[in-house]
């Protein structure tokens, strides 16, 4: 995650005695995984008033290699019949022509097809806008995580075999999305098995575009989100 801080300035009249108010905001940077506290000082020429929010911050933007591990080494298994209770989050979508349909269940990641679970990871890797370039060092740093933890199941458990999928929002044409997922999730396969020595016979690679959001109409922040990298165990 890249950290940019902005110094705004604002004049404003907000009492007969105070003529002219300047805010100074500023951010300080957390530990990965804490919550971002926003401190916004009110300088007036009674003193200096201090008030304070709070907002979550993104997710760490390097792969939690112990958690990928842990969800990868599970094997996909038949799938448990949910009894949804409020609040659950599960999407179903309409079934993809000559595919059969497939479930995501975003609380406890795993995606259902024909009645298996297969469990995922999300990979917070970055590309550069409509491309399938790297964006970062950080993203560069997440893939060698996610190969590690690939390979320690593999130690384990030497059959297993994994599907990369790239996913898309909704914004763009069908065509233009289908083709960006397939070729970032290529991307994906080639440096996980070239530069970090996993089996080629261990990983397979599908674009699946926008066909899967979990915000078809949302904000660009929610879009983001769309856009991602899952490493789904298939075996």
């Amino acid at each position: 995650m890249k950290n940019k801080y902005a110094l705004l300035l604002v004049a404003a009249c907000l009492h007969p005695t105070i003529a002219q108010v300047v805010v100074e905001e500023t951010i300080v940077p957390p530990p990965a995984g804490e919550v971002v506290r926003e401190t916004v000082i009110e300088k007036t020429p009674d003193g200096d008033i201090v008030t304070e929010t709070i907002t979550p911050v993104n997710p760490p933007p390097v792969l939690d290699r112990a958690f990928a591990r842990r969800q990868l080494l599970v094997a996909p298994r038949d799938a448990i019949v949910p009894v949804n209770p409020p609040g659950t989050v599960e999407k179903t979508y309409v079934e993809i022509p000559g595919q059969p349909r497939r479930t995501y269940n975003v609380e406890r990641n795993v995606v259902i097809v024909e009645g298996k679970e297969m469990p995922y990871v999300m990979i917070p890797v970055l590309f550069e806008k409509e491309t399938a370039k790297l964006l970062d060092m950080e993203s560069r740093v997440t893939l060698e995580e996610t190969a590690a933890a690939i390979l320690e199941v593999l130690k384990t458990q030497p059959m297993a075999v994994f599907d990369i999928e790239g996913h898309t929002s909704t914004d763009g044409t069908n065509e233009f999305n289908l083709a960006l997922s397939a070729d970032r999730a290529r991307r994906t396969h080639q440096e996980l098995t070239q530069r970090y020595n996993v089996p080629a016979s261990a990983l397979s690679a599908h674009g699946y575009g926008e066909m899967f959001p979990s915000f078809p109409e949302g904000t660009e922040d929610q879009m983001v989100m769309d856009r991602r990298v899952l490493v789904v165990r298939k075996k």
